[in-house]
C-alpha cells in the first residue's frame, strides 16, 4: 500500500499538464513530449515534415525523407525540474531508405516520501525512464513507410518495471515536396507490472501536413533569401480520449537564420510555443521556450544540437 501510495503521488505531481483531465492512467507521458527543439517551437507539428534523425521520434517513415545523414543531442527542461536526455541518428541504408537509432532518458530528481502530513518527509525518492530502440524507413516513389521498435524501462521508488513499444508512420511528398502528408501510430505495444499494475502507455495517433507557400532567391545566384512553411496536425491520445490541434510556421532567413512559432490546443500545460534555430555549416543548433500556464512553475526550455554529413 505504502508503495501504491507514493505511485499516485509521483503521477499527480510529474503529470502537471494533465492534472485537471479525469482520465489520467498513464506514467509514461515523458512519450508523448516532442524530443527536439524545433519541432516543439512549431506545436509539435511535425508528423508530415520531419525528415532528419528526430524521425525516430516523429515518423519513422521521415528518415526515408532525409538528404544527409545526422546525429543529435537534445536536452529537455520540463517541469518540476524534469530533465530528458535524447541522442539521436539517421544512416542511409541503400538508395530508397533510412536506419534511425535513439535513446531516451529522464529524471525527475528527488521528491519527498510521506506516509502522513508531517513536517520532515520520511525520505527521498527518484523516478528515471529509459527509451531505447530503433527504426527504419523506405521510400515507395512519392510514398515513404516507416516503423520503430523501442525497449522501456521506468523505476519508481523500489518499484520497477519494463515493456516494450512499436510506432509506425507514413509520409508523401506532392509538388516536389512542397506538400507533404504523414500519418504515424506511436506507442503500441505493453509494461510489465509496477508495484502491482501494469502502467499504459500513452498510445497516440498523429496526421497531419506541411506546406512551403513562399520562396524568395537571391536574383545573383539563386540562394534562398526567405524560405516560408506552415503545418497543422491533429493528434488523438487514446487513454484519455482526448483529440489536440498543432500549428506551426517556420522562417528560414538566408539559409542560415530560422525562426518559429506554435500553438497547441486541449493542453493544461502550455498553448503557445516559440523559438529558433542558426545553421552554420553542417551544424543546426535549436531552441525553443515553452511559456507553461500559470502554476507549473515554467517556462520550459529545449536546446538541440544536430550534425550532417
Amino acid at each position: 500500500m505504502r508503495k501504491l501510495t507514493v505511485l499516485f503521488l509521483w503521477i499527480v505531481l510529474v503529470l502537471p499538464a494533465q492534472a485537471q483531465e479525469t482520465r489520467v492512467s498513464t506514467g509514461l507521458s515523458y512519450l508523448r513530449i516532442g524530443t527536439n527543439a524545433s519541432a516543439s517551437a512549431m506545436g509539435d507539428a511535425q508528423v508530415a515534415s520531419s525528415h532528419d534523425a528526430f524521425s525516430t521520434y516523429w515518423n519513422p517513415a521521415g528518415l526515408a525523407a532525409a538528404t544527409t545523414n545526422s546525429v543529435a543531442a537534445s536536452h529537455r527542461i520540463w517541469v518540476l525540474d524534469t530533465r530528458m536526455y535524447d541522442l539521436a541518428a539517421r544512416f542511409q541504408a541503400g538508395e530508397k531508405g533510412g536506419i534511425g537509432l535513439f535513446v531516451t532518458a529522464a529524471d525527475n530528481g528527488d521528491f519527498e516520501e510521506r506516509e502522513q502530513p508531517t513536517p520532515e518527509p520520511d525520505g527521498f525518492f527518484g523516478a528515471q525512464f529509459l527509451s531505447v530502440g530503433a527504426s527504419y524507413g523506405r521510400s515507395f516513389g512519392p510514398v515513404r513507410a516507416g516503423v520503430t521498435a523501442k525497449f522501456l524501462s521506468e523505476r519508481i521508488f523500489e518499484s520497477s518495471s519494463n515493456g516494450y513499444a512499436f510506432d509506425a508512420g507514413v509520409q508523401a511528398g506532392l509538388l516536389d515536396e512542397k506538400i507533404r502528408l504523414g500519418a504515424a501510430v506511436q506507442n503500441i505495444g505493453k509494461m510489465s507490472e509496477l508495484a502491482n499494475v501494469a502502467t499504459p502507455l500513452p498510445r497516440t495517433v498523429r496526421g497531419g501536413l506541411s506546406l512551403s507557400p513562399l520562396s524568395i532567391l537571391a536574383e545573383e545566384d539563386a540562394s534562398s533569401v526567405l524560405d516560408l512553411s506552415v503545418a497543422a496536425e491533429v493528434s488523438h491520445l487514446l487513454e484519455e480520449e482526448r483529440t489536440q490541434l498543432h500549428l506551426g510556421v517556420s522562417a528560414e532567413v538566408v539559409e542560415m537564420v530560422r525562426v518559429r512559432a506554435g500553438y497547441i490546443t486541449n493542453d493544461s500545460l502550455r498553448d503557445l510555443t516559440f523559438g529558433g534555430g542558426l545553421h552554420v555549416s553542417t551544424f543546426v543548433f535549436d531552441y525553443a521556450f515553452l511559456p507553461f500556464e500559470d502554476g507549473f512553475g515554467g517556462p520550459g526550455h529545449v536546446l538541440t544540437l544536430l550534425y550532417n554529413w
